[in-house]
């Protein structure tokens, strides 16, 4: 291609949907939705390709399973928000990776969430600082 010259490409794309398109809502639920979507997996591809070795559980228990999954994604949301919170970031820098996550723990076990200190916590504006 020569600079300067412009290159005119098309695309043709078929959706499958058990709901009929039309012109008010094609927009919302071929773009809006599918690039939704691709969010999700991309979320999915980190979590099976990027150091977590996420894969299907196979189980008797279908409570295990889901937890599994649920452990799955809370250690994810968290290594996410050590990455890119100033709050948490000091935390695993403090305390490591492993005295963080027993910290959390032992937070969400209740001995520091007392009824009245976070419904005064909740009362005032609270900021969370990406870096």
């Amino acid at each position: 291609m020569i600079p300067g010259n412009r290159l005119t490409e098309t695309s043709r794309h078929a959706w499958l949907s058990s709901q009929p398109l039309s012109q008010d809502n094609v927009h919302e639920r071929c773009n809006l939705g599918a690039r939704h979507r691709w969010g999700i997996e991309a979320g999915f591809l980190v979590e099976k390709h990027q150091g977590y070795h996420y894969e299907h559980a196979f189980a008797l228990d279908w409570n295990a399973m889901q937890g599994d999954h649920l452990l799955m994604r809370l250690a994810y949301g968290f290594n996410t928000l050590a990455r890119f919170t100033r709050q948490l970031r000091s935390l695993y820098q403090e305390l490591g990776v492993r005295g963080a996550i027993r910290f959390i723990r032992s937070s969400c076990a209740g001995s520091r969430l007392d009824p009245m200190r976070m419904r005064v916590l909740l009362a005032e504006p609270f900021l969370l600082q990406l870096k």
